[in-house]
């Protein structure tokens, strides 16, 4: 029973990033910041925690790089194949997450993070918790739009898309470049480069098929 209580700790430490465990945050180093070092003690869960955080951030880029084709036929995955299962990634992160971490407790979640918030960028607020919520419900009606009605998706306005895609980025954003530990700031800022490049790329080559 006292083991089960000291893994009440808010999702916004382990939501959208890897670097939390099934260990009280107090327990754990942290950096001068508030962050969480990840080099320290990992159970099965803190592992699956972290490695459902980054293999969702890798279907995530990975759709993302895709997108620019989603409409036409090419090789497997498809930028639909990643952003489903990405998504059912993410989701099998916040469930262990929310129950190994925060024992299913929505208010202690809510306190913790207006305190981890308020050690990264002085701000007591745990308003990011609902952030968090968001994420999650607006990649799941993005990706079951997708799947019902395909060309309505793909047909949607440009400003719907676009406020779409930079809100997850946003959250994607934070998670690893804003409140991660170096191995995911890392990450966040090479998937960002990558994407960029990638695109870049893309836009270079379609204009030499053009010409």
């Amino acid at each position: 029973m006292k083991r089960a209580n000291s893994l009440v700790q808010p999702i916004s430490e382990t939501i959208f990033s890897a670097r939390q465990g099934v260990y009280p945050v107090a327990a754990k180093k942290l950096d001068p910041h508030g962050r969480v070092d990840y080099f320290t003690r990992m159970s099965g869960a803190d592992l699956a925690i972290r490695l459902t955080a980054f293999m969702a951030l890798a279907c995530y880029v990975g759709a993302l790089a895709k997108w620019p084709d989603r409409r036409e036929p090419g090789a497997w995955p498809s930028a639909l194949c990643l952003w489903s299962l990405g998504l059912g990634i993410f989701l099998a992160h916040f469930v262990c997450a929310f129950h190994f971490e925060h024992g299913w407790s929505h208010s202690q979640a809510l306190a913790a993070t207006a305190r981890q918030t308020a050690k990264v960028t002085g701000t007591n607020t745990g308003v990011g918790l609902y952030f968090n919520y968001a994420f999650m419900l607006v990649w799941l009606g993005d990706c079951v739009w997708w799947h019902l009605a395909k060309r309505s998706h793909e047909a949607r306005p440009v400003w719907l898309g676009g406020v779409t895609h930079g809100f997850m980025a946003f959250m994607w954003f934070n998670a690893t470049v804003v409140f991660g530990a170096p191995l995911g700031q890392s990450l966040g800022w090479a998937a960002l480069a990558g994407l960029a490049a990638w695109h870049l790329l893309g836009r270079r080559r379609n204009k030499l098929l053009k010409t």
